[in-house]
């Protein structure tokens, strides 16, 4: 038992030298037999996930691939490295967990490779793909690379993560652009019923973007200059007919979506108070409101948070 791990080791390397001659052998008929080593490389990449040693489990599912790209199996090849890619993943996290001095990212940079190799065997029209870049997005979120799968859901999705990755970096006017792109995707297919939640979010973060950015009208599109102006025209609506058609909470009824259909009358008043301290510049007021409305709802996510913590730090910083 005290070699236990070694033995597995030892065979590891007995079994990668017979990749290695079958490789350098010119005439495969004296070569070892590839599906033999590929079997032998699944087993023992079973026993070291078994054994908890992830790093060897990795090399040996690379293996796996290597076998299958010798037989020409195309899909068996691109699960070999997917997951070669996680017991990498799961070894950097280990390592990670337990504070090695020892670890150094390459397990990390091990993971990324071979989602990379994983990618370059996958169709380009395909779940697969769109799921790996997802799957990797954690360790590189602006991958080049990107998959034509033409489902919308995949898409928005996608658009959503990207925009809260760019929020991270501070860059408000990229994720702005993506939040756009969210609300035109879905108007332009007229499936706003099966986003409400979405269509929420994003509206209330699409606005305390647009203050944080604060852009001149020139650089505003014009559904941005519809969404502000829609806060402002109803901060002006107290004691006035809710029901008129002129009305913007009027407006927000009907078959189509408009700019306030699903976010909570509660919520939409409060935002029309803010966007009017905004723009009348009565910065102390603007920020209080801003400040309770944080922490008045709890359905905001941390991205509403984290846009209006930044404007309520901007506005400290000059007073």
């Amino acid at each position: 038992m005290d070699n236990y791990p070694q033995k597995l080791i030892d065979q590891y390397l007995k079994v990668s030298n017979k990749l290695k001659k079958f490789d350098r052998t010119v005439f495969k008929r004296f070569a070892p037999n590839v599906t033999e080593v590929l079997d032998e490389f699944a087993r023992l990449a079973t026993r070291f996930e078994e054994a908890g040693i992830f790093e060897y489990a990795a090399m040996c599912h690379l293996g796996v691939g290597k076998c299958e790209l010798s037989a020409g199996n195309v899909v068996n090849e691109c699960q070999a490295y997917l997951r070669a890619a996680r017991a990498f993943m799961h070894a950097h996290n280990t390592n990670a967990t337990l504070q090695l001095r020892s670890s150094g990212g390459e397990c990390k940079e091990g993971a990324l490779r071979c989602y990379t190799q994983a990618l370059e065997r996958c169709a380009d029209d395909t779940v697969l793909k769109a799921a790996i870049i997802r799957e990797m997005s954690p360790l590189q979120p602006h991958y080049d690379g990107c998959s034509s799968f033409a489902s919308p859901a995949h898409r928005i999705y996608e658009l959503e993560l990207s925009a809260h990755t760019t929020l991270e970096q501070k860059d408000f006017l990229s994720a702005l652009q993506q939040l756009d792109d969210i609300v035109d995707n879905i108007c332009e297919r007229k499936q706003h019923e099966l986003y409400t939640d979405l269509l929420r979010r994003v509206e209330i973060l699409r606005l305390l973007l647009l203050i944080a950015l604060n852009l001149p009208p020139a650089r505003q599109s014009p559904s941005h200059i519809k969404l502000i102006e829609y806060y402002e025209g109803l901060a002006n609506l107290e004691g006035h007919d809710l029901t008129q058609s002129s009305s913007p909470l009027a407006a927000a009824g009907g078959n189509h979506y408009s700019t306030g259909t699903y976010v909570p009358l509660e919520m939409k008043w409060e935002l029309a108070e803010i966007v009017l301290a905004w723009k009348e510049c009565r910065t102390m007021d603007f920020k209080v409101m801003l400040a309770q409305f944080l922490s008045k709802f709890s359905a905001l996510n941390e991205a509403h948070r984290f846009v209006g913590r930044s404007i309520c730090e901007k506005i400290e910083e000059k007073y």
